[in-house]
C-alpha cells in the first residue's frame, strides 16, 4: 500500500484503441480512470466536473465521456 505503482488505463475513443499511464498507491477505480481520460482530452478540465451545489439530470463527466466517444475502459497494473 505504500509503493507507488504504475497503471495503464486502456480505452477506446471513437472506436480507436488508446491508453494512458498513471501512477497511484492504489488500483484506480473506474471513476478515477474516467477523470484521468477527461483531463487528458478536455481543454478546460474545471468544466468537466459538476460543482457540488449543482444537481444536473446527467453528470457532466458522463456527458463529456459520451461526447468524446470513450468506451471499454479497462485498468491494469504495469509490469516492471
Amino acid at each position: 500500500m505504500t509503493d507507488l505503482k504504475r497503471y495503464r488505463i486502456h480505452y477506446c475513443i471513437n472506436g480507436e484503441p488508446a491508453s494512458l499511464l498513471i501512477s497511484s498507491f492504489e488500483v484506480p477505480g473506474l471513476e478515477q480512470a474516467e477523470l484521468e481520460i477527461l483531463l487528458h482530452y478536455v481543454r478546460e478540465p474545471r468544466a468537466a466536473v459538476d460543482a457540488p451545489w449543482e444537481n444536473p439530470i446527467r453528470p457532466s463527466e458522463d456527458s463529456r465521456l459520451e461526447e468524446l466517444g470513450v468506451s471499454d475502459i479497462q485498468i491494469e497494473e504495469e509490469s516492471h
